[in-house]
């Protein structure tokens, strides 16, 4: 079915002109990520752009961006923020510079599982940020996963606590997650994920904390030895838009785009957790050591005082999210 929407004549998008949906006429978009293209950031980024153009029979048309190629998350941020980009999809770590609130999501061993984290972020919590982010002109689609966090390291097993001593660890922009790097005994050394393989290549950073979903599509056992498996940070995902262009769409193309995102979203959550066993397995094959059975109780406790230092800007949101299980 055509939409009708002659109040689109008058829209014009950043990476397409003025244009008459009602004649027939198109939308096109752009979307970049960061993600490989057998990630799951381009997944969701593929669900998407299917059920965009099923939904509006062809008319809204996504031109697909992956590898960073319109720039690493936050410079995508800024660029959605500007309507210099239509659509990113990024991981939550940039994003609390410009929404604070979105910073409370990336504290270590917050969530119990994954369940608990899409229970947050699709109720009162996730609205609350999603508010925030609206006040500085973005749009959030739909929460996506990113997964859950385990740590990697060049050269260097990490077993206890008292192996993260003094190693080079990279961070996102993110102050949280510096701060949970730094408590936990390492040096926080803040890096852009387009930068971070040749970083981890050349020594400049030992080791990281990232998903399966996030390390294995791009082939980071190539620099990484080890894997120990510490679930420590549920990291999200966001589809942003800019949301004066998004207000700007009457309410059906609105509509479409939201439950397209919503629909994809969902996908990818279920996406991100079938492939997490063929990831592990990956990576086996491809030589890194996987260690299990490290006894976390001494990594939590560490990071105790990131939550105390953060406790007047965050305490009542993690309380909610405590609750909401």
């Amino acid at each position: 079915m055509m939409i009708g929407f002659a109040s689109l004549f008058m829209i014009g998008c950043s990476s397409g002109g003025s244009t008459n949906l009602e004649e027939g006429g198109t939308i096109t978009l752009d979307l970049g990520h960061g993600g490989s293209t057998d990630s799951h950031l381009n997944e969701a980024a593929k669900k998407f752009i299917e059920l965009v153009d099923e939904k509006s029979d062809g008319q809204i048309i996504i031109n697909n961006h992956p590898n960073s190629e319109l720039g690493a998350e936050r410079e995508m941020t800024e660029s959605v923020q500007s309507q210099l980009l239509d659509i990113a999809i990024v991981s939550t770590g940039p994003v609390g510079n410009f929404a604070d609130k979105v910073n409370a999501l990336d504290f270590p061993f917050l969530f119990d599982d994954r369940k608990h984290a899409e229970k947050v972020l699709d109720g009162p919590v996730g609205e609350e940020i999603n508010q925030q982010l609206e006040e500085v002109n973005l749009k959030n689609l739909y929460w996506v996963d990113n997964g859950s966090y385990h740590i990697a390291t060049n050269d260097k097993p990490i077993r206890t606590l008292a192996d993260m001593k003094g190693l080079k660890f990279r961070t996102q922009e993110n102050q949280v997650q510096i701060d949970t790097m730094n408590a936990l005994g390492a040096k926080a050394t803040p890096i852009p994920f387009s930068e971070l393989f040749l970083s981890a290549q050349q020594g400049v950073v030992d080791g990281q904390g990232n998903s399966l979903a996030v390390l294995i599509p791009n082939s980071y056992y190539e620099v990484h030895k080890y894997l120990t498996i510490t679930n420590h940070m549920y990291s999200a995902g966001l589809i942003l838009m800019n949301n004066d262009q998004f207000k700007s769409y009457p309410e059906d193309v609105q509509q479409i785009l939201l439950d397209a995102a919503k629909e994809a979203g969902t996908h990818e959550r279920e996406f991100v957790q079938q492939l997490n066993a063929e990831y592990l397995e990956k990576a086996k094959a491809n030589g890194m050591e996987i260690i299990e059975g490290v006894d976390l109780e001494p990594f939590k406790e560490a990071v105790q005082p990131v939550y105390e230092n953060h406790a007047d800007k965050y305490g009542e949101l993690h309380q909610i999210i405590r609750e909401n299980k």
